[in-house]
């Protein structure tokens, strides 16, 4: 029978990632594909952006100088001289003339501020202005947004939509980021049976594979081995195809003290065990090993403490081996609506939501999966507690 032989710190589960590097192979993604992946590299701008001074406002190119003491009583008449299109070659501005812009439109030679369109008003040929401006007023400069040179993302940053953006005005095309870790992925237990079976009084479908593919999909390519009986021969055989075709393993169930629980002594014939057990409800039998670099969780078997730890630990481990230079869990404080009782000498993990800026704990037994759909955020509960009261701060772990 295997023991817990010292129950670690909470704490040493959040920085079981320290134990690994990032793992430095890249690919080359279209811009279209690269939302939530990794960059490899820094990326920077290979031009300044505006080419060229850029109207930024509809109305008139002018020499801002000759509007100087316009109002509304005592207008500036300026000469038409054409229109200034989106796109086109600039036109040049001659004195005492203006030339019409739009949004986005290459500032014509010479012209040095845009009046706003509803600070002027045509008279045939003329255009009357009834604001003064100053110099490079509503004209976004060359190089203004950005300059040769820009980094305009920074290796290891989790690229998103408006990073997208600004790479493709940059010109493009393509972008090498992290590949994503393979990740082995185990159901154990006699009484775990696939969705295909049907379903007796002493079985119970295995939820936690499913949870884990979805769960890591966005940071990693999850490989389903499927459910695996408590038979160490079997366990074995998919622990040598994942040790050969995989980055990471997470293996649920078979983690806790029992007899036909062998996942411990698995691991330790692969590579080595580093905690197993820790001071925290749920998630006491957690079990976190390695070969080498790569990183292997023994989740306990019921899928809430899957859930909390694939957020506070599987993930994190993912993100590092990803490249992603921000893997901790995300954490923030919150104002306590109703009390927690707990019990000192452990830190009590809670699920909760927020309502009308207050933290609201999810206090229902912990066998209900129900209560995870619920759940907006995780609450903790600092082992040298024993009651936590409303209005107190709290710290609180987000999901992913």
């Amino acid at each position: 029978m295997i023991k817990f032989l010292k129950l670690s710190p909470f704490q040493n589960a959040l920085d079981f990632c320290k134990f690994f590097s990032s793992i430095e192979v890249f690919e080359e993604l279209n811009i279209f594909q690269l939302n939530n992946r990794v960059s490899f590299e820094d990326v920077s701008s290979r031009f300044s952006l505006p080419l060229e001074n850029r109207s930024a406002v509809d109305g008139y190119a002018v020499f801002s100088e000759e509007t100087f003491g316009s109002s509304e009583n005592t207008p500036v008449l300026l000469r038409l001289l054409g229109e200034q299109k989106v796109g086109d070659p600039p036109l040049s501005i001659e004195r005492g003339g203006c030339v019409k812009v739009a949004t986005g439109s290459t500032l014509p030679i010479n012209s040095n501020g845009v009046v706003m369109l509803e600070h002027t008003k045509t008279s045939g040929e003329f255009v009357e202005v009834y604001k003064a401006i100053s110099y490079y007023e509503n004209v976004l400069k060359k190089g203004e947004d950005f300059k040769e040179g820009y980094v305009l993302v920074n290796k290891g940053k989790r690229i998103n939509f408006r990073d997208c953006a600004i790479l493709a005005a940059s010109g493009f095309e393509t972008i090498k980021v992290y590949k994503k870790p393979r990740v082995a992925i185990i159901s154990t237990g006699d009484e775990i049976i696939s969705y295909k079976e049907k379903l007796t009084v002493s079985k119970i479908y295995d939820a936690n594979g499913p949870l884990i593919v979805n769960g890591i999909e966005t940071f990693a390519e999850p490989i389903f081995l499927g459910v695996v009986k408590d038979n160490r021969k079997d366990l074995e055989e998919k622990f040598k195809y994942a040790i050969k075709n995989c980055d990471c393993i997470f293996i649920s169930g078979g983690s806790s003290i029992g007899e036909r629980d062998y996942v411990e002594e698995v691991i330790k014939s692969f590579g080595e065990v580093i905690y197993h057990g820790f001071l925290v409800k749920p998630g006491k039998p957690l079990l976190l090993g390695r070969n080498g670099n790569m990183p292997i969780i023994g989740f306990p078997g019921h899928p809430l403490p899957v859930m909390i730890y694939l957020n506070l630990v599987g993930i994190p481990i993912l993100k590092k081996l990803g490249g992603d230079r921000n893997f901790y869990p995300k954490s923030d404080k919150g104002i306590l609506r109703d009390p927690i009782f707990s019990v000192p000498g452990r830190v009590d993990l809670i699920m909760g939501y927020k309502e009308n800026d207050l933290v609201v704990p999810l206090l229902s037994k912990s066998d209900y999966i129900s209560s995870a759909t619920k759940s907006e955020l995780i609450i903790k509960i600092p082992e040298d507690r024993e009651i936590v009261l409303e209005g107190e701060e709290v710290e609180i772990f987000l999901w992913e």
